[in-house]
């Protein structure tokens, strides 16, 4: 896949958490201020070397949008060759349905709580645009060092933060780093707003005495066999030792060895994985504890199989 290298904008973020063995450690995000529009999207292609206008642009990408989205309403998942895979997949409500309402004849909108549309990137040879090998196609420039600041309090009475990157050299002269919160530094319960290095939505954290601690349940992700997985959550990656809540819906996708067929537990239990041009998909929820999900990918262990769950 021929494609113009353009500046990859990443900070270093310093990992919080007292209770990981990373704690203190510098990480590079991804670091994009604003989300390209439609409409910025339609510009970027209409200006670069198209013998097409404008108006033609915007009418094939709203058409296309159109589609897909029917398409993916329909239960159909969609491939864009050289992009990836689009797959739409049902979250149930906690528990499911009984035997005894299904014969009942309940309602399949009582048993089930969202669709979402679940994206596989191009895995195909010459096509990867994810992991390490995507990487190659890659230019990075850092923009300095991302250190989380107060903003003030919410109307609710929390405290709000948002991110000030600091210029690496700016930040060497200061001798001094962004620093983990040190104990009585702290009060009550913060939601942090502004700039996310770590995903795409707004998080939070709580604070008591200056004592910061992890939300959820830690997921332990083991790989072996010499395929691929991946494993997401609303569309962000998941990693080995991140902490989710009770109930988070976690995707899987596996890409198996040549004729092999992949398998995936979660705390010693099957995951129903399901076939679609090669690749395995699944999910499942996360139970209320520390918990081990294990994937095999299939033919003889190489690794991590090379999955692209990279532990901070």
């Amino acid at each position: 896949m021929a494609v113009r290298k353009i500046a990859f904008p990443v900070v270093y973020q310093q990992n919080q958490n007292d209770q990981s063995s990373a704690y203190g450690k510098y990480y590079p995000k991804p670091f994009k201020p604003d989300t390209l529009s439609l409409r910025g999207l339609i510009e970027r292609v209409a200006m670069d070397q198209s013998v097409y206008s404008r108006d033609i642009v915007e009418g094939v990408i709203q058409r296309l949008t159109k589609v897909m989205v029917e398409l993916l309403q329909g239960g159909q998942p969609v491939k864009w060759d050289g992009l990836g895979t689009f797959t739409p997949t049902i979250e149930s409500v906690k528990g499911g349905a009984t035997e005894a309402q299904l014969k009942a004849g309940i309602d399949i909108r009582e048993v089930v709580a969202g669709v979402h549309i679940r994206f596989i990137p191009e895995n195909e040879k010459g096509e990867e645009i994810t992991s390490r090998k995507f990487k190659d196609l890659v230019v990075f420039t850092v923009m300095g060092v991302a250190e989380r600041v107060s903003a003030g309090m919410t109307s609710g009475g929390k405290q709000k933060y948002a991110t000030n990157v600091i210029d690496i050299e700016s930040w060497k002269n200061a001798g001094t780093s962004p620093s983990p919160s040190q104990g009585g530094s702290s009060q009550g319960s913060g939601t942090e707003t502004g700039q996310n290095q770590g995903g795409s939505s707004t998080g939070s954290e709580t604070g008591q005495g200056g004592n910061q601690s992890a939300q959820g349940y830690a997921l332990t992700i083991t790989t072996s066999g010499s395929g691929s997985a991946s494993v997401t959550k609303d569309g962000n990656a998941v990693t080995s030792g991140s902490n989710l809540n009770e109930d988070d819906e976690v995707e899987i996708s596996i890409t198996p060895a040549e004729g092999e067929t992949p398998t995936a537990t979660i705390n010693g239990s099957s995951i129903e994985l399901t076939e679609s041009e090669g690749v395995y998909s699944g999910s499942f929820a996360m139970p209320g504890q520390a918990s081990s999900l294990v994937i095999n990918t299939g033919g003889s262990s190489g690794g991590n199989g090379g999955a692209d769950l990279d532990k901070d």
